[in-house]
């Protein structure tokens, strides 16, 4: 009896590359292509400021890549023969234009346990959404003046739709500008379960750093300074690990270099913290 066949080999991997802002597009390549190509949106929904989707985070799970926008509509990336993006979550109706003009939302996309997708959204202020009255008010938390609402739902790509999620039990998800995380606090104790990190960017912007599910509270914010490289970085040295890590979510390659807690990649510039 002759053997099977071996298997075919698995297709080679695909760069995928999101450009958010102005740019707002999404490009992908294999090894040995000549040339990137461009995702196609065809007719999908445009936002009334920018005429395309709006890209705010970006997955890569289970072999496929997901993006969400600012508003928290999802899509995944097809590569197929023509790449395109296919909508699995329709949220367009909380893009107004106001609200992405001025990033009154945010949402990412966080890698969860047991393969779980985790959709962390925050709505920067209420009152352009409906106002006080239309929330459970144990579900706002104010900050600076300004009330705010934070939600974690699970995304069901089967079903089409987002599941409330109440805690994260003993995890916490540090979210950012160009990475999201689940970190276990079994595995280390000094981060706070059940509890979302803001990434310095936003902490600087927003005024809060940390906002706790169970008691919908928020800490205030880090602080930060520069370094040699004009990268920020926190304040207290050595950091702690969560004082890392929520700099390493805002992280862009282009300033990636030393480490920021050894005292010779340690400068300290001026303080942005205000």
């Amino acid at each position: 009896m002759n053997p099977p066949p071996p298997p075919p080999p698995p297709p080679p991997p695909t760069l995928v590359l999101c450009m958010r802002d102005d740019q707002s597009c999404i490009i992908v390549a294999k090894p040995g292509d000549p040339h990137w190509t461009l995702v196609n949106q065809g007719k999908l929904y445009h936002s009334e400021t920018m005429g395309r989707v709006m890209f705010h985070s970006l997955l890569s799970q289970g072999g496929r890549c997901y993006v969400a926008s600012l508003e928290g509509s999802i899509f995944l990336v097809e590569l197929g023969p023509l790449p395109q993006l296919v909508k699995i979550i329709d949220q367009h109706q909380h893009a107004t234009r106001d609200a992405i003009l001025y990033i009154r939302i945010l949402s990412y996309l966080v890698g969860g346990s047991n393969g779980r997708m985790l959709l962390v959204r925050y709505w920067r202020n209420v009152e352009h959404f409906g106002g006080r009255g239309a929330y459970n008010q144990t579900q706002l938390f104010t900050v600076g003046g300004v009330t705010g609402r934070i939600e974690v739902s699970e995304v069901d790509i089967a079903g089409r739709t987002l599941i409330p999620v109440r805690s994260l039990g003993h995890y916490a998800a540090f979210v950012g500008m160009t990475h999201c995380m689940l970190v276990s606090t079994k595995t280390f104790p000094s981060i706070v379960a059940d509890a979302i990190y803001l990434g310095y960017s936003y902490q600087i912007s927003r005024k809060f750093s940390i906002y706790y599910l169970k008691t919908r509270r928020a800490e205030p914010p880090h602080e930060f300074v520069l370094d040699e490289n004009q990268r920020v970085v926190p304040c207290a040295r050595p950091c702690n690990l969560d004082q890392y890590l929520v700099c390493y979510v805002d992280r862009k390659h282009r300033l990636s270099g030393p480490c920021i807690n050894h005292v010779g990649h340690y400068f300290l510039r001026h303080s942005i913290s205000d």
